[in-house]
C-alpha cells in the first residue's frame, strides 16, 4: 500500500516506522499562523487539513493513503508554538510552571480505494501538568534539549521527567501523533486490514 506522511516532523516519522514498514514523507507548505480570533481547535484541526490538500495537490499518482497532522500546546486559550529563541523558550516553560495545559493533535485522512475517496478528520486532547519550575530547572531542562523545533519549548520525551508531573490521557499525543486516535479513524474507515495485510 502506497502510504504518503505529509509531515516535516521527526518524530511523527519516527512514530509511524513503527507501524508501517514503507512510507514516503513529504513536507506540505501551508500558513502555520492562527488566524485573528480563531480558538486553538479551530487552529489546529485547520492546519492539519490545509496540510492534506497541500500534499493532495502536490503528488501526481493517487496514493493509497495520505496522513497529516498538526499539534499544539495551549494555555488559557493561548497558543504556544515553537519558540523563537532562547528567551522566549524559557518565558514559555514559566508560563507553563506548576500549570496543567493542553497538547491538541488533529490527524487528517485521504484514503483512495480504485478512486472513491474516503476522507477523515479528527483530534485528540491530552492534559500535561508540569512541577514548579525554578528558574535554574528552566536552564537546565532547555541545556539538555533541542528546543527551538518544540511547540511549547519542550518535549515528553526528552527529559520530561525534569519538567513534567502528570500527563493525562495519550503520550503519543504529546509527543506529536496520537497513535489511538489514528486507530480509531483507521477503524471508522475500515481500512485497519487493508493496512496491515
Amino acid at each position: 500500500m502506497n502510504i504518503i506522511l505529509g509531515s516535516s516532523s521527526p518524530r511523527r516519522k519516527y512514530l509511524l516506522q513503527h507501524l508501517f514498514n514503507t512510507f514516503t514523507v513529504m513536507h506540505p507548505n501551508v500558513d502555520e499562523i492562527p488566524h485573528h480570533f480563531e480558538k486553538p481547535l479551530e487552529f489546529v484541526k485547520r492546519v492539519s487539513y490545509d496540510k492534506l490538500q497541500d500534499i493532495r495537490a502536490q503528488i501526481l499518482h493517487n496514493p493509497s493513503l495520505i496522513i497529516t497532522c498538526d499539534t499544539i500546546v495551549t494555555i488559557d486559550n493561548e497558543i504556544l508554538g515553537k519558540p523563537v529563541d532562547y528567551a522566549h523558550a524559557f518565558n514559555m516553560l514559566s508560563k507553563l510552571s506548576g500549570r496543567t495545559h493542553q497538547v491538541i493533535s488533529a490527524i487528517s485522512l485521504l484514503y483512495n480505494n480504485k478512486d472513491n475517496y474516503h476522507e477523515h478528520n479528527d483530534y485528540e486532547i491530552t492534559h500535561v501538568t508540569f512541577k514548579k519550575l525554578h528558574k535554574n530547572d528552566i536552564t537546565a531542562y532547555l541545556s539538555h534539549i533541542a528546543y527551538m523545533d518544540k511547540a511549547g519549548a519542550y518535549a515528553a520525551q526528552e527529559f520530561g521527567h525534569m519538567i513534567i508531573e502528570k500527563i493525562d490521557g495519550s503520550l503519543t499525543n504529546v509527543i506529536g501523533f496520537p497513535l489511538r486516535c489514528f486507530f480509531r479513524m483507521i477503524a471508522d474507515m475500515d481500512i485497519i486490514q487493508k493496512l496491515f495485510a
